[in-house]
């Protein structure tokens, strides 16, 4: 990270070492390795699915069932869903957006 000194010049970068106990060291490293790991998971989960979906497929990317999606929706809870004449479709990104704004 760049530091501006009241100047407008860019400081120069400090290195500071820190010695952490092996145990939280580790217990750091764990945290990271599965961050990581769960996030290559969702980002091969998320490419198997196209950004528009039909029920049943919405309903498998979710990991839910379409009965539940039908719930969500009479439910009036703001569940993304796009009608297009007539036909019910998802879209994988508003999905992704409410189900973390259901999280919070």
């Amino acid at each position: 990270m760049a530091v501006l000194l009241p100047t407008g010049k860019q400081a120069a970068p400090v290195s500071i070492g820190v010695k952490l106990p092996e145990e939280l060291e580790k217990a750091i490293l764990d945290v990271i390795h599965t961050a990581v790991h769960k996030t290559a998971q969702d980002i091969r989960h998320a490419d198997k699915f196209p950004e528009y979906m039909n029920q049943r497929t919405a309903a498998k990317y979710l990991g839910t069932s379409p009965a539940t999606l039908i719930n969500w929706e009479k439910a009036d809870i703001g569940f993304p869903t796009i009608y297009i004449e007539g036909s019910k479709h998802y879209c994988k990104t508003a999905l992704d957006k409410w189900m973390a704004a259901q999280q919070k």
